[in-house]
């Protein structure tokens, strides 16, 4: 018996009493099955979209071509779905859709037996394809023949290593070959929708395993040229510790070269502050600062989150003295950051120093604080200035 949420509950009993069949389907009740709290609903009914608008006091026509109509209770969005059938393909993604009053042909029309089960609070579980099953064996298997299944949506290969991935299962055998066969349809599919599925590869918990499959299946050299350089430069790693954050710069940084991480970043639709972090730690990982000036370096120059990076570099590289060496300098207070440094560009230009020479003086600051954090005060740092300035006359 599963615990339903009251506001889908309420969807489905509404529906009912418009005489209407509704049922609980898709991650939802994948989620719920699985024991984990879902964040999204989603319900399956006959009702066409004009008769689930007319029947909820809130709602939006989501993709009401397609038979969606998001209805609002209580702020839970609960997206209702017409029973449908898809036919005629276009471009390995984008279907016809008819709409049905079958349950059976709209469950059969779906990507995975583990997102093809449906439920009512009556009825109980509706399993045609053997989902149940394959989520107790932990398996992701396509419904029916898993040719055809990528040949109509060529993104479902991705989906097919996402949901892998992100649930730790293993891929139907056939269902595999299906992927590593059909593999270059992907290269039709949009940018976007790439990004977004690799992205919840790489984020998921499992995330090393998802890099593995993508190997393994040759996917990842499809979505991104040279795909093997990333792998064996992770599959060492211990990549499923860095912060959810950090792995998506960090998958790309292993290209190890900067201009090919922001390229490829870029081709595959990533946002600016992604591939900016990508950057840095790509060059982070290129230096051959000794192990002390690399985590003084971080922390003095990345105002956001440098731990972060820190972490990531940690993990990267296989070296845990930089964490522990990080802990150590923190606690001793010998790590100051570029905003914390006691004098500023205003007050150079106060001494009368302006352009090139402000910014050369101002670096040569920098540069004395990252060395040498404990004389961050400003009579110690003028004292070095006029240092500098006594050499360049001699």
């Amino acid at each position: 018996m599963i615990k339903l949420k009251d506001e889908p509950l309420q969807v489905i009993k509404r529906l009912n009493q418009h005489n209407f069949k509704a049922y609980l389907v898709g991650g939802c009740l994948r989620d719920y099955l699985l024991g984990t709290t879902p964040q999204d609903f989603d319900i399956a009914t006959d009702a066409k979209p004009e008769d689930v608008m007319k029947l909820f006091e809130k709602t939006i026509p989501t993709g009401i071509k397609h038979g969606t109509v998001t209805v609002i209770i209580n702020n839970v969005k609960i997206e209702v779905t017409t029973f449908r059938i898809e036919k005629e393909y276009q471009n390995h993604r984008w279907p016809t859709v008819e709409f049905t009053d079958s349950l059976y042909e709209d469950l059969k029309r779906r990507d995975f037996t583990i997102n093809a089960l449906a439920y009512h609070p009556d009825e109980g579980l509706i399993d045609y394809f053997n989902g149940l099953d394959d989520l107790k064996n932990k398996i992701v298997r396509c419904v029916g023949n898993p040719h055809e299944r990528f040949f109509e949506d060529a993104l479902r290969i991705l989906r097919c290593i996402r949901f892998a991935t992100q649930l730790n299962f293993s891929i139907d055998e056939k269902t595999f070959e299906g992927v590593v066969l059909l593999k270059d349809l992907l290269k039709k599919i949009s940018k976007e929708r790439i990004n977004a599925e690799l992205s919840k590869i790489l984020r998921s918990k499992n995330s090393l395993y998802g890099i593995k499959l993508l190997y393994e299946s040759g996917v990842g050299e499809t979505v991104i040229p040279e795909y093997i350089k990333i792998y064996s430069f992770l599959h060492s790693t211990e990549f499923d510790l860095i912060l959810s954050e950090f792995k998506i710069p960090a998958f790309f940084a292993c290209f190890r070269d900067p201009k090919k991480v922001e390229d490829i970043m870029r081709d595959l639709r990533f946002d600016k502050k992604n591939i900016i972090l990508a950057t840095k730690l790509c060059n982070y990982l290129n230096s051959e600062y000794a192990t002390e000036y690399l985590v003084k370096k971080v922390y003095f120059e990345e105002e956001k989150m440098p731990e972060g990076i820190i972490s990531t570099l940690s993990i990267l590289k296989k070296d845990k003295t930089l964490m522990e060496l990080f802990s150590t300098l923190k606690a001793q207070n010998k790590l100051v950051s570029k905003k914390d440094v006691k004098i500023k560009g205003d007050d150079l230009l106060k001494l009368g120093l302006k352009g090139k020479e402000l910014g050369n003086v101002l670096q040569i600051i920098y540069e004395y604080i990252l060395h040498n954090p404990e004389k961050n005060n400003r009579d110690e740092i003028l004292k070095h200035v006029n240092s500098y300035f006594k050499q360049g006359k001699n």
